[in-house]
């Protein structure tokens, strides 16, 4: 999964990927501080990793971590190529999906590209450029396949999402299938992409409201990292952003993709992986490697919260929790498996 951080010059893009990543990108109060994308890894904070961990007992225990992509600021007219925007919409193409990151912060040392806080007409920006982007895109395809007859049901649903993003909208609101939706990101569209909008506030959050956006603090964050998980929510509820912080912001982003967690037992290791609702047995063996997949047995399986409940791998199965299924097996959110094969 890639996570592409988007927003307006100085909202704090680099520096929420700093905290994410621990890469060290450089962080500054002028524009374009960020020319080239960043790109790092993060793991997934766990509800059951550390306990199964405790139950199981091997010497390593591995998360589920995601690439975050630190994408330099957008501009006004970003989609014509001002600010190097076309490059920087490019990073965009890359990513499964967005956090829309929104200046909500007044600070006197890190200038406003609009001199004002207003995270209303700031969103509005971004989207917009993002738009016009989809739309010469779509232009574009629309002249060269109207030419081919196998192309109708790709030009029919260009021309819909055509008017859609004439219209002014910037949300498909269940308008379009899955299907559809997939095929206008293979073709490289912004709009499409699932999006969490972010607002990024001072430690004193002081009323700056946003609908439906994502409260969070990057400054109250890097501030309250030595503190312990209790100290952590209270003091995010007293400053008035989510009390889950950075953490609660990557489950929404799961949840978003349609993401779940499962866990794998090899050896000395418990891993920790991410994947799509509604996989199978098998698509989590391919999930691990593709040898594991081809060599496909069966799969022994319990659920992490029966697992910690028996106590024990041995107990689980005298409990009756233990199941051995066959690769067309649907995976439950935070299964646990011992994959079997040749």
């Amino acid at each position: 999964m890639r996570i592409g951080i988007v927003g307006l010059p100085n909202v704090g893009k680099s520096s929420l990927f700093n905290f994410l990543t621990r890469a060290g990108a450089a962080a500054d109060s002028y524009p374009f501080t960020t020319i080239d994308a960043n790109r790092g890894m993060t793991p997934l904070v766990d509800p059951f990793l550390k306990r199964l961990g405790e139950v199981l007992s091997p010497p390593k225990l591995t998360p589920a971590q995601i690439e975050v992509i630190d994408i330099a600021g957008l501009v006004k007219d970003a989609h014509k190529g001002e600010g190097l925007g076309n490059r920087f919409l490019g990073h965009i193409r890359d990513v499964d999906l967005i956090f829309h990151l929104i200046r909500g912060f007044e600070a006197q040392d890190i200038p406003h590209v609009f001199k004002t806080v207003d995270p209303a007409r700031d969103k509005e920006v971004i989207l917009t450029e993002l738009a016009l982007a989809d739309l010469e895109t779509v232009e574009r395809r629309l002249a060269k396949q109207r030419k081919r007859i196998e192309a109708l049901e790709e030009v029919e649903l260009l021309d819909r999402y055509h008017d859609f993003l004439s219209s002014g909208s910037f949300s498909l609101n269940g308008s379009y299938s899955p299907e559809d939706i997939s095929l206008l990101k293979s073709l490289g569209l912004l709009i499409p992409r699932s999006r969490i909008e972010v607002l990024n506030l001072s430690e004193e959050a002081s009323g700056v409201e946003l609908a439906d956006a994502y409260r969070l603090s990057v400054s109250l964050e890097q501030g309250i990292e030595e503190f312990d998980s209790a100290e952590q929510e209270e003091l995010r509820r007293e400053a008035g952003v989510d009390a889950k912080g950075v953490d609660g912001l990557l489950e929404r982003a799961l949840e978003k993709l349609g993401l779940i967690r499962f866990y794998t037992v090899k050896g000395e290791e418990v891993r920790a992986w991410t994947i799509q609702a509604g996989s199978t047995a098998l698509d989590a063996a391919a999930r691990i490697h593709s040898d594991i997949a081809r060599g496909f047995i069966k799969a022994e399986v319990v659920n992490a919260e029966d697992l910690l409940r028996a106590g024990s791998w041995k107990d689980a199965g005298t409990c009756g929790k233990l199941k051995v299924e066959g690769k067309d097996y649907v995976l439950n959110n935070a299964d646990v498996l011992l994959v079997k094969f040749r």
